[in-house]
Parts: structure tokens; sequence; C-alpha cells
């Protein structure tokens, strides 16, 4: 998992520039999130305007009005980075039997706690050939990239699908904070539960004003 979560807010564009972080932040707050702070998650296109966005650097910035971020380019760049990786997953774990993700050993588990216990669905999990493959290459002081192990069942649909994916979490990321005040994130680590919250999420997004704003934050 990551060791931090990446939020998006989305702002009316009434408000300023200048408060949009602490508009997000107060936003965050309305549902218990208090220990978060901005992000430098957006590309930008803005060469000459940087004063029109949230802690700008090098190209990128905490947030900004929609017409400044070039969400574009970082679901582009999500899209190709994805691809990659399961290639070298394929490559990785290729020969290895197919695998069953991680919910179906916690699902048994919570049917029966007493007879197939935590450590039961654990090590259920964990000591399937093509998982021992992944963190066999996640354990690699020299690996190219991670192979996530809770990414198990978009791996499993193919490259395209993968692909997609990370186009469609580069934006929203963990959870997004709409319009209106909803706090959209996946029901589980079910991919399933992972593609329809990106879906509404991607919706929410693509609906937004160019005047409108977006802000990231990061929480441990």
């Amino acid at each position: 998992m990551p060791e931090f979560t990446i939020l998006t807010v989305c702002l009316p564009a009434a408000v300023p520039v200048g408060s949009l972080a602490a508009a997000a932040s107060a936003a965050l707050a309305a549902h218990g999130i208090t220990d978060a702070g901005p992000a430098g998650h957006f590309f930008t296109t803005a060469r000459l305007r940087t004063s029109n966005l949230v802690q700008p650097y090098h190209g990128t910035a905490a947030g900004g009005p929609v017409k400044l971020l070039d969400l574009e380019r970082m679901r582009a760049d999500a899209h190709l980075k994805y691809w990659n990786r399961h290639e070298l997953w394929q490559q990785v774990t290729g020969g290895s039997p197919v695998a069953r993700p991680w919910w179906h050993f916690y699902d048994r588990y919570l049917a029966s706690p007493d007879t197939y216990t935590w450590d039961h669905a654990v090590q259920g999990f964990l000591n399937q050939p093509r998982i021992t493959c992944m963190r066999t290459y996640n354990s690699h002081p020299h690996r190219l990239t991670n192979l996530p192990i809770e990414h198990l069942d978009a791996f499993e649909a193919g490259p395209q699908a993968y692909a997609v994916y990370g186009w469609l979490s580069a934006v929203p990321c963990q959870g997004l904070l709409t319009l209106d005040g909803a706090l959209l994130r996946s029901a589980s680590a079910r991919h399933t539960d992972q593609l329809t919250y990106l879906q509404q999420a991607n919706e929410r997004i693509t609906a937004l004003a160019a005047t409108d704003h977006l802000v990231a934050f990061a929480t441990h």
C-alpha cells in the first residue's frame, strides 16, 4: 500500500487562489481528515501564470484552475507507466500459475474466523507462487519499479485494462472531494470497487468548468 494517500479536492471558481489550500483543508476536515497537507500532484500548463497555482514548482503544482492543470498529460503519463509495468509484471511472473486475490482469502476468514484464522488467510495469499515472484522482485534493491501485490486483479485483467486503470487513477488518486462536498472513495480494495470509484470520480472531474479548481492533499 502507498505510504501516503493523495486526495483530490474540487473547489468552485469563486474561491480565490490564495484561499484554495485553506478551503481544501477545511473541506477535508469536515470529513474528519485533519492530517493532510498540499501535495505537488498536478502537471501544469502554466508558464507565466504560476501565481494562479498552489505551490507551483518546476511544472507541477498542488492545485489551481482546471484550465492551468495538464490533466491529459498526467493521464497519458500514467497510461504509459502502467503499460510498461504490466510488461515487466508479465516477465517477472511468466510461467507461474494464476493467483487468487487477497479478498478471496479475506472473505474465507470472515466466513469462518474460528477455523480459518487471519494467519491462515495471510499465508494462503502470500504463499502463492505468483505472489512470491512479485514479492521477490520487489525485494531487489535495484528493481525498476514496484509490482504492487494489491494490483493483482488489475494485472490479471491484461495490459490494456491495466493501462486504462492507470489513466483513470492519474487525477483523482485515492479519493475525490466533489463540488457538493461528497467524499468519493473505493468501497474496498477489490478491483471492481476501485473501478466503480474511478468511474464516478472521473465523471465528476470531467464535469468541472475550466475555471473551477482542483487541489491535491496528501495524508498518511
